[in-house]
């Protein structure tokens, strides 16, 4: 029997213009007057979902969902002003807007990641943070996931060569040949390269068969495809090793960090060291993936978020 909370209808949905002609589209939910979370989805490029609701106590939580530049309900999608710098903005311009002082921040995957670095720029606005499957923008998280020595191409070797279509070359030369290909002039070749890339990023993700995927929106897959790509050819726009090294600036945030140890998108080591740096908390879990759409899973990001409920409450 799941332990998630239900919520209602949504309080109100809009569209907010963040600057360089961008729109990012925001849903609010659960209390208005409650602590407000705003959520930070994955990918980059997966566009926000109602499916974290469940995680946030309705009663006590205002719970703002919102589509990161060039994805989802956002728009448009132009590269030109998609970078970290402006989606970590962006959580300043949706936090002025809506008149917070301070905020919780949750973070799936990529979204963790900037949860960690807005903390390390604005410590005094974030109440806390609520991190799951957390992905830390480090060349070696790049190397794990698309290099042939990887975690993901030594479990599923067949797959791998298919994605690398035969080429032993380089991630940093992988990445520009996927990049060639999505932002090119070719919509054949660039709809073969996305549907390439959905396989491999679904294969990992869920750590099950693909064909699933073959039901997504060309033209989502194709999105996500070129913004993931745009961010890692770029190494997410971040200095190497800039969350690690930059760890103490998160001490004074109480944060929850939940990752499964057999989660092959996202190194749970770094995740295990940054926690004790930082003295967070960290629920471990084992026998599941990066998906958190296993019950365990969900139901232990859902006690995080209470237990952070608890430690705001009586501070």
């Amino acid at each position: 029997m799941s332990l998630l909370y239900q919520h209602g209808d949504a309080l109100r949905r809009f569209h907010l213009a963040v600057g360089e002609g961008h729109q990012l589209g925001i849903e609010e939910y659960g209390n208005r007057n409650g602590v407000p979370v705003i959520m930070l989805h994955g990918g980059p490029g997966q566009g926000h979902s109602c499916n974290v609701l469940g995680y946030f106590n309705p009663q006590k939580y205002r719970v703002i969902l919102y589509s990161q530049r060039g994805c989802g309900s956002s728009t448009p999608a132009d590269f030109n002003h998609i970078n970290t710098q402006y989606l970590l903005s962006d959580i300043q311009v949706i936090k002025a807007h809506l008149g917070l002082e301070k905020i919780v921040l949750a973070g799936e995957s990529f979204g963790a990641m900037l949860a960690l670095l807005f903390g390390q720029l604005n410590p005094d606005s974030v109440l806390g943070m609520v991190l799951w499957s957390s992905f830390l923008g480090t060349h070696a998280d790049l190397e794990w996931l698309y290099g042939n020595t990887g975690a993901p191409a030594q479990t599923y070797p067949e797959q791998y060569q298919e994605f690398t279509q035969g080429s032993s070359a380089s991630t940093q030369a992988l990445l520009a040949a996927y990049h060639g290909a999505l932002f090119g002039n070719d919509e054949l070749l660039q709809r073969k390269a996305a549907q390439r890339w959905a396989e491999w990023d679904t294969l990992i993700t869920d750590q099950c068969d693909t064909q699933r995927i073959r039901l997504c929106s060309a033209d989502k897959q194709l999105i996500k495809a070129q913004q993931m790509v745009h961010f890692f050819s770029h190494q997410c726009f971040i200095n190497p090793q800039q969350i690690i090294t930059n760890a103490e600036s998160l001490l004074s945030i109480p944060t929850w960090f939940i990752h499964s140890r057999h989660d092959l998108m996202c190194r749970y080591a770094p995740v295990h060291q940054l926690a004790q740096q930082t003295q967070a908390q960290l629920l471990v879990l084992s026998g599941v993936g990066h998906c958190c759409a296993n019950p365990a899973y969900a139901e232990a990001i859902r006690r995080a978020t209470d237990l952070l409920l608890c430690k705001i409450q009586h501070h």
